[in-house]
Formats: structure tokens, sequence, C-alpha cells
């Protein structure tokens, strides 16, 4: 398939962008060289080393071999180390980051994370996947790019870094990322904030998907939904056609993520292997491996569910085993043996996404990731969703490389104008006393230095759940601090102000919760505290006044603004204020909650 080009003549400055998918099994770059004068083109990474035996050269294995905890190779030069000591490699790592908001069972709950080895952190492994995808990328630039190693030296401290991450990841999740990226040297801690974004990976999905469809079925109000199958998730979203000329897109409802996807179908199969070579002389760990090895590489991409018996190559072994229905080093695999592992699966996201298709009244549904190339799993879905009359649009070969290449679309065209906001977001504040609501707490009402009656641990809502956010939407939270004028100078106060936090809470759940904290000050069940924004108030001291206060008291007040930035696939925030009558404003620190 070519690779895409803009439409459009760039006349911006001189640039690069390069957009990273690691997945669960397999990773893939792509980038995009943004000449002036010139029409930026999206190339994916085809030259891998050892590459020649996966693929069509656009993805790479993800695994990580070390030995005594240091690096030794990466991707496809580590599959020996994964065959002779599984013990010393990062596989299947991606896992170790999923939060716990993404388990879905009966799958998820139940399935065993590899673990890392020993002495290695998750946070390395990444940092060292990044190093080699990196590393490789630039070869390939060189080779491919007119004058490509003069124009990535003089681009590289400004090329910009695109991670795609699954629809249910955070803003936990992305600050390990970004450690990570600092680490393997794609970014600084400096310019990280201008040159890592990140991207949900059904958002460049439907990206990809649109670029390289016929559109025919795609106009004005059309529903239809991107749901990415790929090696440890499913994410799906549902689009609204804005507009066809220039293609606009928005999010009607939030994204969903659940923990499932290839792997559970591999694990599913290991079991049923294990069970079967059960106290035979087959039954040994590194032979029942190295079966499910070859069923995921060579028999589950050819999985159909029609025809009656499937053959699994064996490998070295060449032996006869009537009793196993192993004859020349094949073992024979019913159609019924190896279904149950597929439904599994497909049944969890018929579960959980089918339900919404129907109520949002979704026409078309574009299925893109790995597992999305299993003939089986197509269909399945075909037969199921086409008694709701929805249509699959077809999507020939984008399904494998999607998030990739959909990463960098996006950079030159952006499609989504709108997203959905997943939860309930607002921060825990010391809010004025209301009978109303805060009446359980009534002996806990303090009055501050402005005379007013206030209690803790509230919520303060800001965005609710499903709110479509149009753009950035940024959203503005005024705010004010109060001192007793009469107990404290103005020069000690201006040595106390200093950095402030403002932690920021998610509500899952339905309605709008009036508390976020409970009396002592612990997280109520069923919030999520995803992130603190640290603000320097010190610089806002120009804007103190002083104010009367009840019964002849005076106070230091001083207002500011958290503008809050959401719509985007990553939180910003800024803090503004006026100091005699003059605009300010400054960065605000997000600082991540990690469990």
């Amino acid at each position: 398939m070519a690779d895409y080009y803009s439409d459009k003549v760039y006349d911006g400055p001189e640039s690069i962008v390069v957009a990273i998918d690691i997945g669960t099994t397999n990773s893939a770059v792509a980038f995009v060289y943004f000449p002036p004068g010139g029409r930026p083109r999206t190339q994916v990474v085809t030259h891998w080393p050892g590459g020649s035996r996966f693929n069509d050269g656009s993805k790479t294995p993800s695994i990580v071999s070390y030995e005594k905890g240091k690096l030794k190779a990466c991707a496809a030069q580590a599959m020996q180390d994964l065959e002779e000591h599984p013990e010393n490699v990062a596989r299947w790592f991606k896992l170790h980051l999923h939060p716990a908001t993404m388990l879905s069972p009966p799958v998820s709950q139940t399935f065993e994370v590899p673990p890392l080895p020993v002495g290695v952190t998750i946070e390395e492994v990444y940092a060292d996947i990044m190093k080699y995808l990196m590393e490789n990328t630039k070869r390939f630039f060189e080779k491919t790019v007119p004058s490509g190693s003069e124009t990535w030296g003089r681009l590289r401290d400004t090329i910009v870094v695109v991670l795609a991450t699954p629809n249910g990841w955070d803003i936990r999740e992305q600050a390990v990322l970004r450690k990570a990226a600092i680490k393997a040297s794609l970014v600084t801690d400096e310019n990280a904030g201008q040159l890592l974004q990140f991207v949900t990976e059904s958002e460049a999905s439907v990206h990809y998907a649109i670029a390289y469809t016929q559109n025919e079925w795609l106009k004005k109000n059309t529903i239809f939904s991107v749901i990415d199958c790929g090696g440890s998730t499913i994410d799906a979203t549902i689009y609204r056609c804005v507009s066809t000329d220039p293609l606009s897109l928005k999010e009607v409802c939030p994204s969903e993520c659940i923990q499932a996807g290839g792997i559970f179908i591999d694990r599913e199969v290991e079991r049923m292997l294990k069970q079967r070579l059960h106290g035979t002389e087959l039954d040994d760990p590194d032979i029942i491996r190295g079966m499910a090895n070859v069923f995921e590489t060579e028999l589950k991409p050819e999985f159909d569910g029609v025809t009656d018996e499937y053959s699994l190559n064996l490998g070295v072994l060449k032996e006869n085993y009537p009793s196993l229905r192993i004859h020349n080093g094949k073992m024979t695999l019913s159609d019924q043996d190896l279904r149950p592992a597929f439904d599994l699966v497909i049944n969890q996201i018929i579960t959980s996404y089918f339900k919404s298709l129907i109520e949002r009244r979704a026409k078309n549904v574009i299925l893109v990731g790995g597992l999305a190339d299993s003939p089986y799993v197509r269909h399945v879905f075909w037969k199921k969703l086409a008694a709701k009359n929805i249509e699959i649009i077809p999507g020939g070969g984008f399904v494998n490389k999607a998030a990739a290449e959909g990463a960098i679309i996006g950079c030159i065209k952006q499609f989504v104008v709108a997203r959905a906001a997943k939860a309930t977001f607002g921060g825990c504040v010391r809010q004025k006393y209301e009978k109303k609501l805060h009446y359980q707490r009534r002996h806990a009402v303090h009055v501050y230095a402005d005379g007013k009656q206030r209690v803790d641990g509230a919520f303060h809502m800001w965005i609710k759940k499903g709110t479509v956010l149009q753009g950035t939407f940024a959203y503005k939270l005024p705010y004010h601090l109060a001192w007793d004028a009469t107990s404290m100078s103005e020069s000690e106060l201006i040595r106390k102000l200093g950095v402030v936090g403002i932690e920021v809470f998610a509500w899952e759940g339905d309605g709008i919760p009036t508390w976020c904290k409970d009396e002592q000050g612990g997280v109520l069940k069923g919030m999520r505290l995803i992130c603190t924004l640290k603000a320097d108030l010190s610089a806002i001291i120009g804007g103190l006044q002083i104010n009367n206060g009840p019964r002849g008291t005076k106070f230091y007040r001083v207002d500011y603004n958290v503008c809050v930035y959401f719509g985007g696939t990553q939180l910003c925030a800024k803090l503004q204020w006026r100091e005699k009558g003059v605009f300010r404003e400054s960065q605000v620190t997000v600082m991540p909650y990690i469990s």
C-alpha cells in the first residue's frame, strides 16, 4: 500500500514528526518529514534488524531481553533469548501499565501477566525499546529521505514524538511513558512538554481508516465506530461526521477500552494444549510454549471456523504420536478445539461494545488492529452486526499498522474536532457551606478569614461525563485565597506564598457526587485521583489586595484562575491572574498520581 501524501503544499517550518506504537506483541513506527514548499508524506519504517522473519516488515516484536539486569537485545534480536531464557525477557510488558479500570471479567482478572526480569522496571523496558525504535527509525530515514542524514542531524533536537496509547490509559500511564522517553533521549525534561505528544490508538486508527478506505459511505451526520482489536486491549470509539469537505468528526459518547485481545486467545490455546498433553511424553513447558508460539504466528491468522481440521506444525519434532493426533511433526486440531479461545474474546467485545453501537444508531463499523485480520473474527462480527443493519467497512490492508501511521496522518489532517469526556472530572475544594448540600457535615464547618463558612472535601464538578468537548476545551477555575491581615504582615505573607496543589478527581459513575473525600481526608469509593495541579503562587503576589471583612476585620485576598485544557489527548493547565490591571499567565505543573 502506498504511503499517504498530503494534498496541500506545506508552507510551515521544516520539521519531522515520529509516531511510535508500542503494542503488546509488536511495535511499529511511522514518520513524516515536512519540507517547506513540498507535500508531506507518511512513511512506515519497514527495515528492522532480523525483521525478515516477521510480517511485511512494518512491525517488529515488542520484546526486550536482559542479562543480569542490563539490556542485551531488543525485538527480533531477542527472540532466541525468549526461547532459551524466557525469565530474562520482558514480554507482553504493556500489561504492567494497564489500569484496574480496564479489567473486565471473565478473561482479564484471571490472566497471568508475565513478570519482568529481576531488577528491571517497566520504565526501563519502555526506555530501552523506545531507544531501539528511534535508532532504527533514524537509519531508515537516512536511507529513504533525500539528504536524510543531514536533515535528521539538523532537526534532531526539534523532532516531535507522538506515542499511541490505549483509550483506557490516562495521565498516570502517560507519566511513565514520558519518563521513559526522556531516559531514552527521545526528548529532554525541558522540552518534553512541547515535543512529546499522545494520541489514543482508536483516534489514530480512524485517521488511517478514513485516509485509505473508499468513503462513499461517509456522509454528513453518518454515525460510525472504529473498533481497534489489538494484542491486549480492545478500543472502541463512536463518531459522527460533521462535514465531509473538509472532513470533520466528533465523538458522540466517551470512548471505551477493555483489557482483551489477541494474546488472550494465545493463552487460552496454550491452556488447551497443556490439558491435551498432560501426563504424556510431550508434557514439557518448553515444548508447549513452542507450540503456542507457532499457533500465534502461523495458525491464528488463518483460522476461519469453516474448515473442520487444522494442522499445527511442531517444528523440530517429527515423530508420530497417534494418540495425540500427531503425524510427521504436525498436530491435528479440530474446529471445536480452537473456536472456544476465539469466542471467549469475541463475546467480550460484543458484550462490551455492541449495545452502544445499537443505542447510538451506528451505521458502519471499521475494524482495525492485528486481531481484526482474523477471518473468523471478521466473519462473526459481520454476522452479528448485519443482524442489526450495521455494515463493516472493508479496510484492505490497513488493519495491521493503523495506529502508527494513523497518528502521523492525524498530524497532517486533523479529522477529529471534538472528543467526549470519559468520566466526570472535578476538583476537591473547600466549598462555601450550603445547608441543603452539606448538612451531614455541619459539625465540620469552619469560618475562614473572608468571613465565609466553608467545609472541606467537597467535589466541585468541572466536566460532566459524556460532555462533547470542542477542540481543546479550556475550563476556567476561579479560585481565591484569604489570610487574616491583623495577624499576618504583608512581608510574612509574601514569604508564605509558594506552591499550592489542586487535586483533580475522576468520577466514573453516574450523577454528580457531593463529596470526594471523607472527613478524615480519605478518597471516597468510586473517586479516582488522577493528578495534582501544582501552581507557584509567588508569581501572583502583585495581585494581592486588602479587603474589608465582617465586623471591621481586614484580610488579604488574591484571586486567580486555573485554566485546565480538556478535549485533547493530554491534560494541560495554566495559571492566570491580573496584576495592576495587566493580564498575566504561567504554566501549571501537572503531577500524575501514581498508585
